[in-house]
């Protein structure tokens, strides 16, 4: 079909994705200005910071990356692990009515922050092995270190986040099998703490 403002014989051809880790960093970019408040000033880069960016850019990234493979099936997968999981962490929260340690409110159990984490995590791990995932429970246990250290959560609080994600990516999540399959490489960026 013609585009328009193209020649007549002209056709158009979906957009496809070529590099992975580019587009992890373009969702990476979107994750982190989202989560920015354009009516203050920036936010200085605390490791609070971090961590909070860490639990939108995990799952962004992860998924990003699934769909820039053409893994329709494992972004599906991914979806439902992540609806899931934060069902079930809001669910939780509000059975549960644990106080947090800054007596903020009574919202402490599970961490949401380290739900959102630990879902791409967990999901790297069902669907695509141990090796992809390492870097990811890294990044979650950070995130979670992060909660605990603002005075947000316990590290219980973590750990009923990790294992939450753990059982919907594992009800949900199926294994990824073929030869084409290549792990796409993680590129870590160092930001300086203040």
């Amino acid at each position: 079909m013609p585009v328009r403002g193209e020649p007549a014989g002209a056709t158009t051809r979906p957009l496809r994705w070529r590099r992975p880790a580019a587009t992890a960093a373009i969702v990476f970019a979107i994750a982190t200005a989202a989560a920015a408040d354009p009516a203050t000033e920036p936010a200085p880069i605390t490791e609070r910071r971090v961590g909070d960016l860490l639990s939108y850019a995990l799952p962004a990234a992860t998924l990003g990356v699934e769909l820039a493979r053409g893994d329709g099936a494992g972004a599906g997968q991914f979806t439902r692990s992540f609806a899931a999981t934060l069902a079930a962490t809001e669910l939780l929260k509000r059975a549960t009515g644990v106080e947090r340690p800054d007596r903020s409110d009574d919202l402490s159990f599970p961490s949401g922050h380290a739900s959102r984490a630990f879902v791409a995590a967990t999901y790297v791990h069902r669907r695509h092995g141990i090796g992809g995932a390492l870097p990811l429970y890294a990044l979650a246990t950070y995130v979670g270190h992060t909660r605990v250290q603002a005075g947000r959560h316990r590290w219980v609080d973590v750990l009923g986040s990790a294992v939450m994600a753990a059982v919907a990516s594992r009800a949900l999540v199926e294994r990824r099998v073929d030869r084409d399959h290549r792990p796409v490489p993680l590129l870590l960026v160092s930001v300086p703490l203040r």
